[in-house]
């Protein structure tokens, strides 16, 4: 009798909600402003008491109810502050890619947490790759900041790499047959609605 208890307490744990923009068919404003597409993409920013555990930017509840027991998971810390140039041949960042990529191709649950730290800011993104309450395979991604803010990023629901082709650009696909490269290419991630909404 426990155990069947104990069962349905595991299967009633809901996911949160996907992050979603309310109609793909309606376009970006001319000369939309990073934050506001942002926020018209479904993402979301809360002002919360940030705590640091042995590397890594927390909250309380940052997993909002995941059995993390269910996911496979990954933490990297990035040792000191880089530049972007430095970031480009990071070991760090190939590892956090590999990881990501291995989970999504193979349809197994992962957390990555991987701190990074610029010049002037650190942050932890906490990234959950998963099937959500339909089964569909989805990233959900938030990133907390040395600020003392959460943002909760649009739900992606694909995940591809590409070669970086510039600043805000979405990247190239790779030739044919073409094996990727950790360190050289990027994972791009999509909405629902096809767009390309972050890069790894």
């Amino acid at each position: 009798m426990l155990l069947v208890l104990a069962n349905n307490a595991v299967g009633s744990i809901r996911l949160p909600l996907p992050l979603e923009a309310a109609d793909c068919s309606v376009a970006a404003p001319f000369n939309e402003l990073p934050n506001a597409q942002f926020e018209r993409k479904g993402g979301r920013r809360t002002a919360s008491k940030v705590l640091f555990q042995r590397g890594v930017l927390t909250v309380n509840d940052v997993a909002q109810g995941r059995v993390l027991g269910q996911y496979e998971q990954l933490t990297v810390v990035n040792p000191k502050p880089m530049t972007v140039v430095e970031m480009k041949d990071d070991l760090v960042l190939a590892r956090a890619r590999t990881f990501l990529w291995q989970h999504w191709r193979d349809h197994k649950q992962a957390y990555l947490r991987i701190t990074l730290s610029g010049v002037d800011a650190t942050s932890t993104s906490h990234v959950f790759v998963e099937h959500d309450n339909a089964g569909r395979w989805r990233v959900s991604w938030r990133i907390v900041r040395h600020i003392g803010r959460v943002d909760d990023l649009p739900t992606y629901y694909s995940m591809e790499w590409v070669t970086p082709a510039g600043f805000r650009k979405p990247g190239k696909d790779l030739p044919e047959g073409q094996e990727p490269d950790p360190i050289k290419n990027r994972l791009e991630f999509r909405d629902k609605c096809g767009d390309v909404e972050h890069s790894l």
